[in-house]
């Protein structure tokens, strides 16, 4: 009888789970009201591995309720109204609106810590976009021919961005960088980002990332094989607290913090992003290591 009890008790909270977690994912209550409501929920049945996964799950889906970000909106009518559209830096997944896709790396050298998946022309070729290989520095492509040019997380890479804006300006009549923003690459740094990028007014700035500054907090998760990642001693803590696509499985030990990256990643906000949008041209300022300005 007792353990009649236990099973009848668990399908009870299972199906109040399914009604808490579709009335979230039909946006019927707020981060605050939910967690109030899943606290009395635990409170009351004492399942504490229950509610580590519901929490996990939820990390995953509940950030549809963030606002995106000005920026992340505007870039999108941008992208929404413009025809001739070229992505630079495309990796192995085109922008959808482009029609053309760059990238000098076949192998995924500079994507996803060298796990991405590799340029297959064949998949452009099913989705409608024609791939290019070449330096974004020298685009093999006539003067003002695109009227948008798209970087998404490219630029950071590069050994001159100076001279890859310029040709980007120069083969476009508009266009966006996007790239991490100085806390996202200071938090979350990869060893293939040679530069810190900010944006004031029409001027966008790289400042040559100093030895000292490059993943002060430490490595990303190493990958597993057959997926997922696995923490070790110098493991990022902020890449566990932000836990993208719930990757880590262990106790959440600081929910606002990890609650607040999640918003912030998710609504491509400044805090994490740097959305510089652009139309005719731009001033790019390079701030060596030395300080030397070009």
């Amino acid at each position: 009888m007792l353990k009649l009890a236990i099973i009848l008790e668990q399908e009870k909270a299972c199906f109040l789970v399914k009604v808490i977690l579709l009335s979230v994912l039909n946006g019927k209550y707020h981060s605050e009201v939910l967690h109030l409501k899943m606290k009395q929920f635990i409170n009351h049945f004492s399942m504490k591995q229950l509610w580590k996964k519901l929490t996990l799950h939820l990390s995953q889906h509940i950030h549809h309720e963030w606002e995106f970000s000005r920026e992340w909106q505007i870039l999108q009518e941008k992208l929404n109204t413009s025809k001739r559209i070229i992505d630079l830096g495309c990796g192995a997944n085109p922008h959808p609106r482009a029609s053309i896709g760059v990238d000098a790396f076949l192998e995924p050298v500079h994507r996803a810590l060298g796990h991405g998946p590799k340029i297959e022309t064949t998949h452009f070729h099913s989705k409608g976009v024609q791939f290019i290989q070449a330096e974004l520095e020298n685009l093999p492509f006539a003067d003002k021919k695109f009227d948008f040019a798209y970087s998404h997380h490219a630029f950071e890479h590069l050994p001159n961005p100076q001279k890859a804006c310029a040709e980007m300006i120069r083969i476009a009549q508009a266009g966006a960088i996007i790239t991490p923003s100085f806390f996202a690459e200071i938090a979350f740094g990869r060893p293939y980002h040679l530069w810190f990028v900010f944006a004031r007014g029409n001027n966008l700035f790289f400042i040559r990332k100093k030895e000292s500054e490059d993943r002060p907090f430490g490595e990303h998760p190493i990958a597993k094989v057959g997926g997922g990642y696995k923490v070790v001693t110098q493991t990022n803590p902020f890449d566990i607290l932000l836990n993208d696509k719930g990757w880590y499985k262990g106790i959440e030990r600081m929910p606002r913090l990890s609650q607040l990256l999640r918003k912030y990643w998710y609504s491509h906000s400044p805090i994490i992003e740097v959305i510089f949008l652009w139309q005719n041209s731009f001033n790019c300022v390079v701030i060596l290591e030395d300080g030397h300005i070009i």
